[in-house]
């Protein structure tokens, strides 16, 4: 699946057990005319921290960003997403070659 696909934000959501919102900004419209491309946020509580983990995602970007904190792994030019029931969500990204992996008990890694 790729992130823009119909559907990909709402999938990932049920995947990870996570509220899907539609953010409160928008990527902005190239050409300055429409309204922008939505931007999707997931919220998903982790095992071992106390916050919840803000998983946003860019489906006109290819993008994901994870928030936990101070702390944020980006992901960009994502290529494809692989989704494995029960246990993650995995980005990928092949040139350069980069992962990031969001579990959904909130583990969350990035390997490039």
């Amino acid at each position: 699946m790729r992130l823009s696909d119909a559907g990909a934000p709402a999938a990932i959501a049920r995947l990870l057990a996570a509220e899907l919102t539609e953010a409160p900004f928008r990527v902005p419209d190239a050409n300055a005319v429409g309204e922008g491309a939505p931007v999707y946020e997931l919220r998903l509580q982790s095992r071992e921290h106390e916050k919840p983990i803000l998983l946003l995602i860019w489906p006109s970007l290819d993008r994901a960003d994870v928030r936990l904190g101070k702390s944020t792994w980006t992901l960009k030019a994502i290529d494809a997403v692989e989704m494995y029931p029960g246990v993650e969500v995995l980005f990928r990204r092949e040139e350069p070659a980069a992962i990031l992996f969001v579990s959904v008990g909130g583990r969350v890694a990035l390997v490039a």
